[in-house]
């Protein structure tokens, strides 16, 4: 993944939905762009709702909701 480091929420997120293999297959850019989507929330409500976002499309080999 590169010098990106997967934040601790969008880790656990990916587990539970086993949608790891789908993160993986994401561009390195794909990938900054969504953690930097995720980064700039401005509350935590809105964080979940985008690692939640990630997470599932990510189960189904998708970009997440903004990147479509």
């Amino acid at each position: 993944m590169g010098d990106m480091e997967l934040p601790d929420d969008l880790a656990q997120a990916l587990e539970e939905t086993g949608a790891q293999a789908g993160w993986d297959g994401y561009s390195d850019e794909l990938r900054a762009d969504a953690l930097a989507w995720i980064d700039d929330a401005r509350t935590t409500t809105a964080r979940s709702k985008r690692v939640d976002d990630v997470a599932r499309f990510a189960g189904k080999g998708l970009p997440p909701t903004p990147f479509q």
